[in-house]
């Protein structure tokens, strides 16, 4: 990347001090993460968007990419229980994680290593509550918007007393007795174990 190329990619006025603008963009993207739900495509373009920023950044300061190890990008595999209560506190405890691993990165590679770990659970997780015959369902989700946690546990325990049991494969099998919004989230994790 040229420097004229690299004014581009990083904008900034000629009173910036460019470390302390990389460090911003990167806390920047890092609140980014934390604060909107995980979607696959959407967290990896703004990665790729973070890493053009970052190349032109070390042009315009005239550094070099140090030579960091390759991203971790081995999946990790996740064991979610049968009993969806179960599963979702499992689920959440690892979210936190990975929440913790985004807050203590302070590099590229960090955040990088760290977002396609959580990617990687969040598909696991969402592959695990999958259930083809919520996509015949007409009731709208959307993708992007997650469910108070505390609000689908309530529902989740409902749904355990309603069906008498909390395993994973009888919730599925009584999909149309389901209430709407565990209904939703079967159908939102369903479609987001597409993507």
């Amino acid at each position: 990347m040229n420097k004229e190329q690299a004014h581009i990619f990083f904008p900034h006025s000629s009173e910036d001090d460019l470390d302390d603008l990389w460090e911003q963009r990167l806390f920047e993207q890092k609140q980014f993460f934390l604060t909107r739900p995980p979607i696959r495509k959407v967290w990896e373009g703004r990665l790729n968007r973070l890493a053009q920023q970052h190349q032109a950044y070390l042009t315009l300061t005239e550094q070099t990419m140090v030579d960091e190890s390759p991203l971790d990008i081995t999946q990790k595999q996740h064991e979610f229980p049968d009993d969806f209560i179960a599963a979702f506190h499992a689920f959440h405890t690892l979210r936190n994680q990975h929440k913790s691993k985004v807050l203590q990165a302070q590099n590229l590679h960090d955040l990088n290593n760290s977002v396609h770990q959580w990617l990687n659970t969040e598909g696991q997780f969402a592959k695990h509550w999958s259930h083809p015959a919520s996509e015949e369902d007409q009731i709208e989700v959307v993708r992007g918007k997650e469910p108070d946690p505390m609000e689908l546990l309530k529902e989740l325990k409902k749904t355990a007393k309603v069906i008498d049991t909390t395993s994973l494969n009888v919730l599925k099998e009584n999909y149309n007795n389901l209430s709407e919004s565990v209904k939703k989230e079967v159908k939102r994790l369903t479609l987001l174990a597409k993507d």
